[in-house]
């Protein structure tokens, strides 16, 4: 069964989390969480909101500063005016799904989640790419939000992004009342 988004609350993770009953397939993922996440955010270097579902640790997100080269994405994408060789970016680095949820779109709703807070900031630094690194077979996932693989290679993962900034362009352009004209 789904839970709905309005199920799930979000907040920072702290030095009150606990953390201990989380847990997902992926060591690293939890590894991280348990070991690095609050450290990096103490230290300016990532953000992670954890996921609650009825005061049950859920799932968690990490966000980080990112930049990606202007020839790895698409030339729909991007602007060609912006004369930087480098995209400023947000990148979703961490994101992960207690595996008792699993299948129940939280995962779904973490990135919506991180890609509102992504818009958001956008208003006050320049961003317009988000970027994953997309575990083998994952891609999926990503691409029903609109992320693209870049036209870079990588060993172990996938590296995907996502032009939100055009995608906001399109959905205004369609919100747009219909004049008589037309």
């Amino acid at each position: 069964m789904k839970i709905p988004l309005n199920e799930l609350h979000f907040d920072f993770l702290s030095e009150g989390s606990d953390l201990h009953s989380f847990r997902c397939s992926d060591d690293d993922l939890n590894d991280f969480l348990r070991d690095d996440a609050l450290y990096y955010q103490q230290e300016r270097l990532a953000s992670t909101r954890l996921a609650y579902y009825h005061d049950t640790l859920v799932g968690y997100f990490t966000l980080v500063n990112d930049s990606i080269f202007a020839d790895a994405i698409t030339g729909e994408d991007g602007d060609g005016r912006f004369e930087a060789r480098r995209y400023p970016a947000i990148k979703i680095a961490r994101l992960a799904t207690h595996d008792d949820y699993a299948r129940r779109g939280i995962g779904t709703h973490m990135v919506a989640k991180a890609i509102g807070i992504v818009v958001k900031l956008s208003k006050y630094t320049g961003c317009r790419i988000i970027t994953v690194d997309s575990k083998q077979g994952r891609e999926s996932f990503y691409e029903q939000f609109g992320f693209k693989r870049t036209q870079t290679k990588a060993q172990d993962t996938i590296p995907m992004y996502f032009d939100y900034h055009k995608y906001l362009k399109d959905i205004s352009r369609l919100e747009q009342p219909i004049s008589e004209n037309e």
